[in-house]
Formats: structure tokens, C-alpha cells, sequence
């Protein structure tokens, strides 16, 4: 067939014919918002995406895209942007599966973000994912946010039933009539299936029951059959007793987590519950992993822990790692959020990811919204983050790169004005992306092993956040690596010092409050009396104008650091020595 005769079929351009090979292509990792988020070329460059937003009679042309989506009718067609965002979107996860998310709490800011990072706008930080920004992995966000099935903002936590087990609450309930008549479920099943499953007036299976009472949820077996595996129904035998205030109650003696293979009958009680905001972690099925994990800040919303080096994020599928994650490790470390705060996340979800051999500050997310504005923090660069490196050898310091305390604060990282240092300035792209690193030498130690016969402490300040960006850009632009980067020190040599692992650590952040600079937390912030509560020993401070509440978290280095140093010294002095006797 020849390209005019399948321009004229499909009735569109040569762009969305190679859109269309690149959606077959790619179905696994493109996540579709409700029919209205494709990729489209920039600059000729195709899979760097923008956001398109497909009108009706767009999608009606390319039935097999949209087909597995309950599409709506999406607003005028746009480039660069997305409007009218609807309540309810599907997205696709990683292994291709659909997953739908709730979005209606989210703000236009927050969304656009999220369809930012599902465009894959940007790297990440410190390991390539696809669809993440130096942030919080969109498949996370989007379990987090699947969890969360009620708006917190509408009821009162202590006003819904207690589920099963502790932290669910029952969000909505159902009675099983005395006769479930199935000649008005012939639509649902057949002859052959009612015999299969033993239907009956008055005995049903669970997921069953589901489609009958509740057809606009649970359309199909498939749907039942997941909320009863994910522990989402409670299932109270017989009908629901009054309690001294005249209100009907779950007897939890009664009850039981509805499973798929259960029965209903009339007179029972089906609840929908959902975890919410109950004071405790999940058990975990489990043993605490065999590795240590400091915790630097805590709150009710958001956590910030020390990472050891050599210790993963989280795995990946097929990994090897097992429990040996920090996402494994934190329900073991944390406290979890008090009764009564708001939509709290069922185990604590970190915000972005480390390098294994990297240690240093990680930001953990508690809470649906400090992970949405967290990861936004990261996706406008907001998060200001300070490393701290040893080198093999001695970094050229250009004149020409060189720049001011003052320069530096005013390209937005931490830097102090008033505080005068030479600095130098890295702008060298990575990956066909902007990449800059504002960094300084703090301290020079004697080597016989490393380049120059010197290792030199440097202090980092990423501006950009692109993957391995501090590790290649002291490879390669400045050509003196990170002590122990096994895959940028080139060999040779440089073997001597891998002994100990990578020398890099993340010793300082500074983030906006996720909770303290909402219009509630921060009367709530204002209100506590105990100084001590209120700044946290000194990790919570003003911003200099006073309207931003900020966390400051800060870390001594690794013993490996000083330890590596002073052994190079003393190795150095002794050769010293013994050369002049």
C-alpha cells in the first residue's frame, strides 16, 4: 500500500502514523491519561515527547489506541499542554498493565506535573527510569494514590466503621437483600455459569454479589474479584446491630475480609473499606532486613533517612535484592503518621533514588500529599542538595569557570553569599540534556596511590539533576574521578583505591515543608509552643522572608572518608620518611 493510499485510509498526518508505530512500540511505557496524552516529535526528536491532547474525532480514527480506555470527550485539541483533566484517568504501569488512578484531589499544578513525568520530560537524578523526574517513580505515585479511594476532606476519619484488619475503615456498605432474583442478572451470567458458580436466590459467591449490588463497579468478574484480593471488602454476617447512639455497627466479631471464594447471603452486610490514617504500619510479612538505616528527620508526613552505601533503593523486578531495600527496611524504621492524618500512604514511599554505592540523605514520603509535592519540589528544581566527594587526584580549577559566593546563591543552590569561597562552575550537557554543577575543593590529603600523589575532599552543588551527573561530570570534564567509580575511573591505577566502595555521599538537603506551607499546617505550625517541637533542634527554619517553613537536614560524612584519608596520609608520611633515612 503506498503512503498516499494510507494517508487516505487513516485520514491523518505522516507525524501521527509515526506516532502510531512508536504507541505499538512503546505500549508498555506510554501511560494514556483518559485518551488525551501521546507523544509527539519536538525538534525531530520523538521519543524526548510533548504532551498532545486528542479530540474526539481524532480518537475515533485510531479505535485500536483507545480501545482498552473509557475515554471521554476531551476538550479542543493542544500541543505542550493538557487541559480540563478529568477526575478519573487509566494509566499504564511498567508491565503494561492498566491502572487507574484518583486524581480529583490533585492540583492543575500537580497534575501537569505528573504528565510531565509520564511524557518522560527528564531523567532521573541518580538512575535512568523512564518515567520519572529526579522524583518519585510515577508507578509508585500512582499505587499510592490508587490506595487512597476516599477524599479525606469530605468525612472525618472516626466516622467511618472500623475494618478489618486495624487502619481500615468502612467507607461504604451494602445490605444483601432476602432475595437476589436472578432472573435479573441473565446479562451478568448465563445458564451455565449460574450452575458453575452455584448461584442462587439466596447464595452467591462474593465477587457475584458485587456485580449484582453494585453493577456500576463491579461490571465484571475481574473488578470483584481484585477488591476481594486486595482486602478492599468487609463482609458482615447478618444484618448490622444498633449501637447505644442508634447507629448501625459493624460487629467485629462477626466480620470477616471478604475473599473470593466466600458466600453471601440475605440479611448480610458488604462493606467497601479502605486504609486510612490509623497511627500504624502494616505487618510486614517479613524479617527486619540485617542493615541499618538512621532516621535524621521525622514527622507525621514526610521522613528523611540516611541510606548506607552498597544498600538499593528499592529492586527492580528480577534484581536479586530481596528485603535488602530501603523500601523494605522503612516500615521497620518509622513511626507512623498519627490517628487522624490526612490520606496516609499504607507503607512510607521514598521520593527519589540514590545510587547503590551511594550513601547519604534520602527523602521518604508519608503521606499522598507530601509525596505529590515533594516530587514536584524535584521536578522544578526546588530541592537544593549538597554532596560531598573525594577525588583521585587534583581537579583542574579553570579561571574562566570560576565563580563567586554570590554568583553561586544566585543560580539557586546552597550556597551562602556572605560567605566567600572560590567556586567553580561545570555547564557540560549529558545525554543531549543541560547539566550544571557548581562545585569547590575543601581539603587536599598525601596519596601514593592516587593521581597527582593526592586526594582531594570537594564539596558538590547540583544544580540539574541528570542521570550520574556528578560522577561524570568529575570523569570527564574535569578528568579526575570519584574515588572507587569502578565505571568511570577508567582502570588501570585506579584500581588501588576501589577497596573500599564509591566516595560520594549526599550530606545536606533543604526542602520546602510539605504540610507547614499549606493554609492548615501552617496555623498548625504557628501554633506550637514548644520551640523545640516547632524548628526540630534547628531542621525547621523560616525562610529569610519569613513565608516559606523549610527543613535544613545535614549529615557527618561516612567514618570510610576520614578513615581513607588518614590512612593515605600516614602511608605517604612513612614513604616520606623512609626515602630520607
Amino acid at each position: 500500500m503506498g503512503g498516499d493510499d494510507l494517508s487516505k485510509r487513516t485520514g491523518t498526518s505522516v507525524r501521527k502514523l509515526l506516532l502510531l508505530v512508536i504507541w505499538t512500540m512503546m505500549a508498555q511505557h506510554v501511560a494514556p491519561c483518559m485518551a488525551t496524552l501521546a507523544f509527539c516529535s519536538r525538534s525531530s526528536v520523538v521519543t524526548k515527547g510533548c504532551i498532545h491532547q486528542w479530540s474526539e474525532s481524532e480518537a475515533k480514527e485510531h479505535p485500536r489506541m483507545f480501545a482498552p480506555l473509557q475515554t471521554s470527550t476531551p476538550s479542543d485539541c493542544s500541543y505542550g499542554r493538557a487541559f480540563d483533566i478529568p477526575s478519573r484517568c487509566i494509566t499504564r504501569t511498567n508491565n503494561g498493565r492498566l491502572l487507574k488512578m484518583k486524581l480529583s484531589s490533585l492540583s492543575q499544578d500537580s497534575m501537569e506535573n505528573l504528565t510531565e513525568r509520564v511524557m518522560g520530560q527528564d531523567a532521573s537524578d541518580e538512575e535512568p527510569f523512564f518515567d520519572e523526574e529526579d522524583g518519585i517513580p510515577l508507578t509508585m505515585m500512582a499505587d499510592a494514590i490508587e490506595n487512597e479511594e476516599v477524599d479525606p476532606n469530605e468525612t472525618e476519619p472516626e466516622s467511618f466503621p472500623e475494618g478489618i484488619p486495624k487502619g481500615f475503615q468502612v467507607i461504604r456498605q451494602w445490605q444483601v437483600p432476602s432475595t437476589m432474583e436472578l432472573s435479573n442478572y441473565t446479562h451478568l451470567f448465563d445458564l451455565e455459569m449460574m450452575e458453575r458458580l452455584s448461584l442462587t436466590n439466596v447464595n452467591a459467591s462474593l465477587p457475584a454479589a458485587l456485580m449484582m449490588l453494585i453493577p456500576q463497579e463491579y461490571s465484571s468478574f475481574s473488578k470483584a474479584r481484585k477488591v476481594c484480593r486486595k482486602g478492599g471488602i468487609l463482609l458482615h454476617r447478618g444484618p448490622l446491630p444498633e449501637s447505644s447512639t442508634g447507629k448501625s455497627v459493624f460487629d467485629l466479631s462477626k466480620c470477616i475480609r471478604g475473599r473470593v471464594g466466600d458466600r453471601v447471603f440475605p440479611g448480610d452486610v458488604i462493606g467497601f473499606q479502605v486504609r486510612m490514617g490509623g497511627g500504624f504500619y502494616p505487618e510486614m510479612r517479613y524479617e527486619k532486613p540485617p542493615f541499618e538505616l538512621p532516621v535524621v528527620y521525622e514527622d507525621d508526613h514526610f521522613a528523611i533517612v540516611n541510606k548506607p552505601a552498597g544498600i538499593v533503593v528499592y529492586s527492580h523486578r528480577g534484581g536479586g535484592h530481596g528485603s535488602m531495600t530501603v523500601r523494605a527496611q522503612l516500615p521497620f524504621v518509622l513511626r507512623p503518621p498519627a490517628v487522624g492524618t490526612r490520606s496516609v500512604i499504607r507503607r512510607p514511599q521514598t521520593c527519589h533514588r540514590l545510587d547503590k554505592p551511594t550513601s547519604g540523605l534520602l527523602i521518604v514520603a508519608k503521606t499522598k500529599p507530601a509525596m505529590v509535592h515533594i516530587s514536584g519540589q524535584f521536578a522544578y528544581r526546588k530541592v537544593k542538595k549538597t554532596y560531598h566527594a573525594i577525588i583521585n587526584g587534583i581537579p583542574d580549577e579553570p579561571l574562566e569557570t570560576k565563580i563567586s559566593s554570590v554568583d553561586a546563591h544566585a543560580m539557586g543552590v546552597d550556597i551562602d553569599p556572605t560567605v566567600e569561597h572560590d567556586w567553580q562552575l561545570i555547564d557540560s550537557s549529558l545525554d543531549e540534556k543541560s547539566a550544571t554543577t557548581v562545585w569547590r575543593s575543601v581539603e587536599y590529603t598525601k596519596s601514593l596511590k592516587a593521581k597527582d600523589n593526592t586526594l582531594t575532599l570537594v564539596e558538590l552543588k547540583p544544580k540539574t539533576g541528570r542521570y550520574h551527573q556528578l560522577r561524570r561530570h568529575m570523569a570527564w570534564v574535569r578528568e579526575r574521578s570519584i574515588v572507587g567509580d569502578k565505571e568511570y575511573d577508567g582502570g588501570g591505577d585506579a584500581w588501588q583505591l576501589r577497596g573500599s566502595g564509591l566516595f560520594l555521599c549526599s550530606s545536606k538537603v533543604i526542602l520546602e515543608h510539605p504540610y507547614f506551607n499549606s493554609p492548615e499546617g501552617r496555623e498548625e505550625w504557628d501554633a506550637i509552643e514548644d520551640e523545640s517541637v516547632k524548628y526540630h533542634g534547628g531542621m525547621i527554619r523560616l525562610s529569610p522572608d519569613g513565608k516559606v517553613v523549610q527543613i535544613h537536614a545535614s549529615i557527618n560524612l561516612p567514618e570510610k572518608f576520614s578513615s581513607l584519608q588518614r590512612r593515605e596520609q600516614q602511608r605517604a608520611e612513612t614513604f616520606a620518611e623512609d626515602t630520607i633515612e
